[in-house]
């Protein structure tokens, strides 16, 4: 069976590694799991017996809380990544809770505990600005971690990095900051996951846990947090606080295809979000310089940073010049991680490619599909009244299409030579019907696996359908959202991995690494 869950873990101490491993089996109650440990002490670490089957062991030296980090998630083989420190002790099914709550709530993109001190003082509620836009922690030293005003659940700025739970894949198109040497990694991941996602960051108060802050940061003498860390965190606050400066720093330049084609479409939606930004024009100011894809690259520009676009690679069509140009450009940016092997594979270091996956529009996403067939006729025992309440019900429509064969029903109209294709089409018959011989459409449907929502009338009460009062809207209403909840939570399930990839995420991630490489070339 596969891990539901990879725990992370750095350390440099045995003692808060054992404290830490008792805790883990009941916090995690009857998940699966895998713990991976960048261990950078002394010697071996000692693991449980108990644990030993779920623990993977790895020297990721220097130590560096980003980069240990980043690299144990490249590793990790969960769709679901936890990062905790070491100086923590767990209550019972914390993990699993936490689990439990990210994985039925896809709206929420990270969550973080309830964590206290040992004498049950609140360390960790949330994480907030104050009036002078710097982070604090909510109530730290003020409560107790069973207080009401704690003890429940809320949307925060960010959590700390002592507790972090996120989808892996969302985690892998940001990471942690590697420029931060020490602390801010937590706050910085946070605003930009939000900036990049707009997903929620949730804090649950009934996910306890006991942390002995800053346990190993004392053992080593990092008592406080260097000064670059704390601007580093300053900048990434601009983000959510309204100053776009950072924003208007970037001066873009895209060289692509003509308008109309797919790759225009990429560069345009970066564009667009920019103030300084041209497509397919000359741009002497400009700062940084993308080519989508790297065909477009000739010549170098005189000055500013040089980025190119990589999709898959064709030893038969092009291979020289898509060789030639990653090591030419300052940066690559592969669209998938195909593409980014490919990359290595021909010498392009980690630190110089981005993996930025395109995805779909917003408007991309499951309805459910009513199909009508037939003709009405006067007086209405067709059940067109019915039909007209659903169209004018807007809540009932949402994630609702509703289509028929011909124009007498008032829907969209489409058209099959082979009424069974239309049947194969369509998610549910729809039979508003007051009075029906048959009807003969019901059995046809059937007859290519396709159910009715019917009322009991004619032959139907034989077979198979989704029932509702005959000619009562209310009661038809209520059967087409059960159904429709049955349909949306399947479609859901598949739909829900593209949730992090559309156009506002490939955007911003894009603005997001163009910060990067300014504030680097600029530091140069």
């Amino acid at each position: 069976m596969k891990n539901q869950l990879s725990i992370l873990i750095i350390s440099r101490s045995q003692s808060n590694l054992d404290n830490l491993l008792k805790s883990i089996p009941s916090a995690c109650g009857d998940l699966e799991f895998e713990i991976l440990i960048s261990w950078n002490g002394e010697g071996k670490p000692v693991i449980p017996k108990l644990l030993e089957k779920h623990v993977h062991t790895h020297n990721l030296n220097p130590y560096n809380f980003s980069k240990n980090n980043n690299q144990l998630a490249d590793l990790s083989t969960s769709d679901y990544l936890l990062f905790i420190n070491d100086d923590m002790y767990f209550d019972e099914r914390c993990i699993e809770k936490a689990y439990s709550f990210i994985a039925s709530n896809v709206e929420v993109g990270i969550v973080g505990a309830n964590l206290r001190y040992a004498n049950d003082k609140i360390q960790h509620a949330g994480i907030f600005l104050n009036q002078e836009n710097f982070p604090y922690h909510r109530y730290k030293n003020n409560a107790h971690f069973q207080d009401p005003k704690v003890f429940v659940n809320r949307e925060v700025l960010a959590v700390t990095g002592a507790f972090i739970l996120i989808r892996k894949d969302e985690f892998l198109q940001i990471r942690f900051d590697e420029r931060c040497r020490v602390a801010a990694q937590d706050v910085i991941l946070c605003i930009e996951y939000k900036n990049i996602f707009h997903k929620k960051i949730f804090y649950l108060g009934n996910c306890t846990a006991i942390h002995y802050e800053n346990m190993t940061r004392k053992l080593f003498d990092e008592k406080t947090t260097p000064p670059e860390d704390i601007e580093l965190m300053k900048e990434s606050i601009k983000l959510i606080t309204g100053d776009k400066s950072l924003d208007s720093h970037i001066k873009l330049r895209v060289v692509t295809e003509k308008e109309g084609w797919i790759m225009h479409r990429k560069g345009l939606e970066i564009c667009k979000r920019l103030e300084n930004s041209k497509i397919n024009e000359d741009f002497p100011d400009a700062n940084i310089h993308y080519y989508i894809n790297y065909g477009y690259f000739n010549k170098r520009p005189l000055s500013g940073v040089v980025v190119a676009n990589f999709t898959h690679f064709d030893p038969n069509l092009h291979s020289e010049k898509w060789k030639q140009v990653a090591k030419e450009v300052d940066h690559c940016v592969a669209v998938s991680e195909e593409a980014a092997s490919n990359l290595k594979r021909f010498g392009i270091s980690d630190q110089k490619i981005s993996v930025i996956k395109v995805g779909a529009d917003l408007s991309f996403k499951p309805t459910m599909t009513l199909g009508l067939v037939g003709r009405i006729y006067p007086g209405g025992r067709k059940g067109e009244d019915l039909v007209k309440k659903i169209l004018s019900d807007k809540d009932l429509m949402s994630n609702l299409k509703i289509i028929s064969m011909n124009s007498d029903w008032g829907v969209d109209v489409v058209k099959f030579e082979d009424t069974a294709d239309f049947y194969r089409a369509i998610d549910y018959l729809l039979i508003p019907s007051l009075i029906e011989g048959g009807p003969v459409p019901f059995m046809e449907a059937l007859a290519c696996g396709t159910l009715s929502i019917a009322p009991p009338i004619g032959v139907i009460p034989e077979f198979p359908h989704i029932e509702y009062r005959t000619g009562d809207f209310d009661s038809l209403k209520n059967a087409i959202i059960e159904a429709k909840n049955y349909y949306l939570e399947g479609k859901l399930r598949i739909a829900n991995h593209m949730a992090p990839y559309n156009w506002n995420t490939w955007a911003n991630q894009h603005i997001s690494l163009f910060k990067k490489l300014l504030a680097n070339y600029s530091a140069k």
